[in-house]
């Protein structure tokens, strides 16, 4: 929700914001989630909760407190350094958790495409079919157990593998509704000349974060993104376009080899085996690298347009 602050000083315990429903919502100075601090008057963003404003975030700075970001101005070459950085520092908490919820699923898959093909199309379609639930479970759950392990290692906070698994499973129904409307919008926005579809994906390229970190519900997530992202979109873009290159590399890279040593169905011979591992190896790369990325970018975003750093972020591990 949005609104404005109604009463608080810099220093005191907390203070009130009327939100744009004309309710007025008490708040603690430890729900503020921005910098500079709040001043009477000023525009933000936050989660409602029986009258009581949590997860605050300043849509702008008073006038005279509009200075810029310590961090300095978006850097998309940081953004990929630090993803890849943090797939090499979590390698063994990714590998494991991709395998299990992404590599595992996509093997099934194959194998039930093997049926269809050799002739046993009711099993084979069953099989693909529950493979395909698994998989989408599990996408989703490895993208917030990876966005959560990503923004708490910029802090220098390891997590767990149990604790990152927690994490991505309390988390799947919000991420699951973000990814239906998101993958919906973007579908219709591409149906009006593909231009309108690439706007919303970018817009709303950051809301799986925003469910992870600031813990918001799906459509406020969205909202959040699209405050995020906006004066980046560009740069935003050609990040996109960067790790779908990565993906499409990594894909004709670990099919090539499949093909090449006979695991392609097309040839009418496959080597199932050999087009499990392949198969499944490629997707658990693709769905790392993208999730790695996501968490990247939005740490970049609130860096440089809120002065947030490692601490605040990681606060909401604590």
């Amino acid at each position: 929700m949005r609104g404005h602050v109604t009463d608080f000083e810099e220093g005191a315990d907390g203070g009130t914001i009327t939100g744009d429903d004309g309710e007025i919502y008490r708040f603690s100075a430890a729900s503020i989630r921005s910098n500079p601090p709040l001043a009477p008057g000023q525009r933000v963003d936050f989660i409602a909760q029986e009258g009581v404003a949590t997860q605050i975030f300043a849509l702008d700075g008073p006038p005279a407190a509009r200075t810029a970001s310590v961090y300095g101005d978006f850097d998309l070459g940081r953004v990929i350094q630090r993803t890849f950085k943090s797939i090499s520092q979590n390698g063994v908490t990714f590998l494991i958790g991709s395998i299990l919820l992404v590599g595992i699923p996509s093997v099934v898959q194959v194998y039930g495409q093997s049926q269809i093909l050799g002739a046993q199309s009711a099993t084979g379609l069953a099989i693909m079919g529950v493979s395909w639930v698994l998989w989408v479970v599990g996408a989703y759950v490895l993208q917030g157990m990876v966005v959560k392990v990503t923004v708490a290692g910029f802090n220098g906070k390891a997590m767990s593998i149990g604790a990152a698994f927690e994490a991505g499973i309390k988390l799947f129904l919000p991420l699951l509704g973000v990814g239906i409307l998101v993958g919906l919008g973007t579908f219709l926005g591409a149906l009006l000349l593909i231009v309108p579809g690439i706007i919303l994906a970018v817009m709303w390229s950051v809301a799986t974060a925003a469910v992870v970190v600031e813990n918001r519900g799906v459509t406020d997530s969205m909202q959040r993104s699209r405050e995020l992202t906006k004066g980046h979109r560009w740069s935003i873009f050609g990040l996109a376009v960067i790790l779908f290159v990565v993906s499409l590399i990594i894909g004709l890279l670990v099919g090539g080899i499949g093909a090449a040593t006979g695991g392609g169905f097309m040839t009418g011979a496959a080597n199932i085996g050999l087009n499990m591992a392949t198969t499944a190896i490629s997707n658990i790369l693709t769905s790392v690298v993208s999730a790695a990325g996501v968490a990247a970018l939005y740490y970049e975003l609130r860096s440089v347009k809120e002065g947030v750093g490692p601490e605040e972020l990681a606060s909401v591990f604590d």
